[in-house]
């Protein structure tokens, strides 16, 4: 791509980003998903009944309930017993949304920057966070529910890179297959002029959605980051790297993994336990994201 194109490329994806009109709105059904989720007096029937109206959304709760990690299996023979029984309300109204939310959004299904893949990683980053959540000290104040919609969305704002500049994103995603090591950022820099996280920044504003998610897709790659909710985005970097085997996968080198969960008040082994039953469920929720592509 010449430097014209590129230039016109990166006005165009900073021209969506501060227009909130002219980013992608969320369905109809992640919007009802959002009015309860904002509602106090929300109950189970209302979710259910919003869930079943979308089949193929209702077909992904039945899936998710069935795993094996929950012992229930085929049971499992309606939506309402797959939340009252197995997910629970909030768990269920939290990945509903981020399904229902990435609907309106248009990117590639495979490669290591792909729908199935960004389905897998946010799923097992999710689980991971919440399961981290529970091994903090109350006094921390921070809520598993909320960190597991953050691990989830995390990573949203590829779906809107790919979805506003797909021949630029098919180009990075193959250009990541041939060299997975590569540090991605710089290249979303040299194509796009911004990356993923900040996007993930405007497009969670534009939906709406809590800010302690926001602030866990903006500054995942910070967890040296100080203010506001920097307890989530801590925890999101941390599931990350626990996730990649304990590398570095953020812009903070300098810190030790180790240092990130002490701060948590999290020990090492707990946390190798938490991870080890994530792993163990890989391939269930690499085919719960496909069955999302169906």
């Amino acid at each position: 791509m010449n430097v014209h194109n590129r230039q016109a490329l990166n006005a165009n994806l900073r021209e969506t980003l501060q227009q909130t009109e002219l980013i992608p709105p969320l369905s109809e059904t992640a919007n009802k998903l959002l009015q309860l989720r904002n509602r106090q007096d929300a109950n189970l029937e209302e979710l259910v009944s919003v869930i079943e109206d979308d089949p193929s959304l209702a077909a992904f709760v039945m899936k998710y309930a069935r795993m094996a990690i929950f012992g229930y299996g085929d049971r499992i023979t309606s939506v309402t017993y797959a939340v009252s029984l197995v997910l629970g309300y909030t768990t269920a109204l939290n990945v509903t949304l981020g399904v229902a939310s990435s609907g309106s959004l248009k990117m590639p299904d495979d490669g290591p920057l792909g729908r199935v893949r960004l389905w897998k990683d946010a799923l097992q980053c999710a689980q991971l966070c919440r399961q981290l959540c529970r091994l903090m000290k109350k006094e921390q104040c921070i809520d598993p529910d909320l960190a597991y919609l953050g691990g989830l969305l995390h990573n949203f704002g590829y779906l809107l890179v790919g979805h506003v500049c797909p021949r630029e994103f098919a180009s990075l995603n193959e250009m990541m297959a041939h060299n997975p090591e590569q540090d991605i950022r710089p290249l979303e820099l040299q194509q796009f002029g911004i990356t993923h996280d900040l996007v993930g920044l405007y497009l969670l504003k534009a939906w709406r959605l809590p800010e302690e998610v926001i602030m866990m897709a903006a500054k995942h790659h910070y967890p040296d980051s100080v203010g506001k909710h920097v307890i989530y985005v801590k925890v999101v970097a941390t599931a990350n790297r626990l996730l990649h085997k304990d590398c570095i996968t953020d812009a903070c080198e300098h810190i030790e993994t180790s240092a990130l969960l002490e701060e948590l008040g999290i020990g090492e082994a707990e946390a190798g336990l938490e991870l080890e039953q994530v792993l163990a469920i890989q391939d269930e929720l690499e085919e719960l994201a496909r069955g999302l592509m169906a």
